[in-house]
């Protein structure tokens, strides 16, 4: 082997591609051609591939395509977690509305203030109203509410967004499948504020008042007060709190497993349970443009629901966001305990509307109204609603000279 070969080699032989050693080998030796060698290799020496290139490309390929499969196979692990995580949030829920470890009929008691559920400790929850009627649609469509005066109920704007006046009508009692008097509403009004948008629903405009046709027999049925406050004295972080409504709990609407309610094809009882005012939101401006809009502000008055565990305090663990109740940062800052109370509950469809109940100045005043919260209603959950105290003044401005709204001078 010449020196020129030998030099070419040794190149080689040091790991440098066959183009680069030739460039540098014809530096010192131009007219150097390399020679191929064929057969077993020269100890010391490494044969010259033949393709050079395609063996870095399929190297090249071979690592590519390594790593695509490892990032499909993390994807499809990724996916199976994420899938599993929602059929356990979707179809195994234990609980749904109420605590699981407490009697579902606890919760009924309570909502007709049977024993020992009666008394200036305990709202008069008779004011609670179900409403049901026919939509632009033909559909029926229902929820709850608060009598506030013999010719008026306060309710959540959604509840009767989109529903016929003339075939509206508002159930009195405990069980509205037994419903001890009917009455058709005369009209109701939304406040101007709301829009059934889901962001321009996080502002708290979330209310509307409805007329009856005719008065509420207040012998045998309670009018609410409710929370005509001017100033936000008289109400605190952490006060206990009582909620209403007509939740459906047919296994069919809900999500829930072990523990729904059922009655025939619809639990229609009315129930109540309790919780603790975690936030109050006041002040909201919407980013709807209507007459007034300087004037009428939003609110929400605001509570988790928390486990027997103690482990699912979702407003006291500094976070606004979880995979059921998407994002719920618009409750703002604060702190909230993570011992549920003996009827720790929530809302659930159909409640919408109902009514929050604090107790101020010695006498129970309707502070909120049920507006949405997660579809689950499981532990975590946070429920909004509507704050009455910042709506005080659009309410009363529907105070007529026939029928007058209580509260309102």
């Amino acid at each position: 082997m010449n020196n020129a070969q030998h030099y070419y080699q040794s190149l080689i032989t040091q790991g440098h591609p066959p183009e680069h050693a030739l460039h540098y080998t014809r530096m010192y030796y131009p007219e150097f051609h390399p020679i191929q060698i064929s057969g077993p290799q020269v100890a010391g020496y490494v044969q010259i591939p033949m393709v050079p290139q395609r063996k870095s490309r399929t190297t090249l390929y071979v690592v590519l395509g390594i790593g695509v499969f490892a990032i499909l196979v993390v994807m499809l692990i990724l996916g199976a977690i994420f899938a599993l995580a929602f059929f356990e949030f979707e179809d195994n829920t234990p609980e749904f509305g109420f605590r699981h470890d407490a009697s579902p009929s606890l919760f009924e008691n309570l909502a007709v203030n049977q024993e020992p559920y009666m008394g200036s400790d305990y709202p008069d929850f008779s004011s609670v109203v179900y409403i049901e009627g026919i939509g632009s649609d033909g559909e029926v469509y229902a929820g709850s509410g608060v009598i506030i005066s013999d010719y008026w109920v306060l309710t959540a704007a959604h509840v009767v967004d989109g529903l016929k006046a003339s075939e509206t009508s508002v159930f009195l009692g405990p069980d509205y499948q037994n419903a001890q008097v009917g009455i058709s509403i005369e009209a109701y009004v939304m406040h101007p504020g709301y829009s059934s948008s889901d962001e321009l629903l996080e502002e708290g405009f979330d209310i509307a008042l409805i007329e009856l046709k005719d008065s509420v027999d207040e012998s045998s049925f309670s009018v609410a007060d409710w929370d005509n406050r001017s100033s936000m004295d008289g109400l605190d972080l952490g006060a206990k709190v009582y909620t209403s409504g007509y939740g459906d709990y047919n296994r069919g609407y809900s999500k829930c497993t072990d523990y729904c309610l059922t009655d025939g094809d619809y639990h229609s009882q009315r129930r109540a349970w309790e919780n603790t005012l975690d936030r109050i939101v006041v002040d909201l401006q919407s980013s709807k443009s209507f007459e007034g809009d300087s004037e009428y502000k939003g609110g929400w008055v605001v509570y988790d629901f928390d486990s027997p565990r103690g482990d699912s305090n979702a407003l006291g663990q500094g976070e606004d966001f979880s995979f059921e109740q998407g994002d719920y940062s618009y409750a703002g800052a604060g702190d909230s305990e993570s011992e549920p109370l003996p009827l720790e509950g929530t809302s659930v469809m159909g409640d919408s509307g109902g009514p929050t109940f604090a107790l101020i100045g010695g006498s129970w005043k309707v502070i909120g109204l049920t507006s949405h919260g997660s579809e689950s209603a499981n532990y975590g959950d946070v429920a909004f609603n509507t704050g009455v105290y910042s709506h005080r003044a659009w309410i009363c401005s529907h105070s007529g000279d026939n029928n007058l709204i209580r509260g309102c001078s």
